[in-house]
């Protein structure tokens, strides 16, 4: 008897159960592989077939090349943990033609490894919320540093830090490996996905995550809303006016025909 995704996440009371049943499974993303001890790689799959969607998580780095997108899977010997499907040395996979799939279902699929982003909030906001928060920054390019490299679990890792400003606040961001990649720009107006609120040395710093993504966009506009101070008739078709431009002590005058 074939398994469903259906069959596994209405079974919550039997976590961390072995499955020796084969479920059969489209694979709609694959991540890319990550160290997570010294010479130990693991890697994330968003799973489908018709009755829903699962995460899985793979940590045979000999399989990943057999995982990859747009393939169908046959997966048994696996186990089911915090509602991922965790595939070890002992899960046997096998290839099988890939299933018709309704649009829906592979559209929430996606949203497993690559979550939509939250809506761009201004940067005061943002420091004012909680840590870890997700959020969407923009701003202006202030300040850049140089690349600097981490030891992390044995390899090297790529950082580097940035501070963005917009009309209310600015903060550092620090780039975490491929997002240092991006071509930045002092004075440049980027906006950056999925990212982290953290506090470091008692300020509140950004982080970017595996889902960030960086984009050069336009500048904002900046709307100036003025009041109408007086009007000077000098010429019988033409008049001065001169407005207040609201919240500042600022005066302009121009001549209307």
């Amino acid at each position: 008897m074939m398994l469903c995704i259906q069959d596994i996440i209405h079974k919550t009371a039997e976590d961390n159960k072995n499955y020796q049943k084969p479920i059969k499974v489209n694979v709609i993303k694959c991540s890319t592989k990550t160290y997570y001890t010294t010479n130990k790689v693991l890697y994330h799959m968003a799973l489908a077939d018709t009755t829903g969607t699962i995460k899985a998580t793979c940590y045979n780095e000999d399989l990943y090349y057999q995982t990859k997108e747009k393939y169908g899977l046959l997966i048994w010997n696996f186990i089911f943990r915090n509602n991922t499907i965790i595939i070890n040395k002992h899960t046997k996979i096998a290839r099988c033609p890939a299933m018709e799939l309704s649009e829906f279902i592979v559209k929430e699929a996606e949203k497993i490894l690559q979550p939509p982003a939250p809506p761009a909030s201004p940067i005061k906001t943002i420091k004012e919320a909680s840590l870890k928060t997700l959020m969407t920054v923009c701003g202006t390019v202030a300040a850049e540093e140089e690349i600097k490299q981490l030891f992390i679990c044995g390899h090297e890792t790529n950082l580097k830090t940035i501070t963005l400003k917009d009309a209310t606040d600015f903060v550092k961001i620090t780039l975490w490996r491929e997002a240092t990649n991006f071509n930045i720009q002092i004075g440049q107006d980027v906006q950056i996905s999925h990212v982290t609120v953290h506090e470091f040395n008692n300020e509140i710093i950004l982080n970017t995550t595996k889902h960030s993504q960086i984009q050069a966009i336009k500048p904002p506009t900046e709307t100036l809303h003025e009041q109408i101070y007086g009007i000077k008739n000098t010429e019988k078709e033409k008049s001065t006016i001169t407005t207040q431009v609201l919240g500042t002590d600022t005066f302009e005058s121009m001549d209307q025909h």
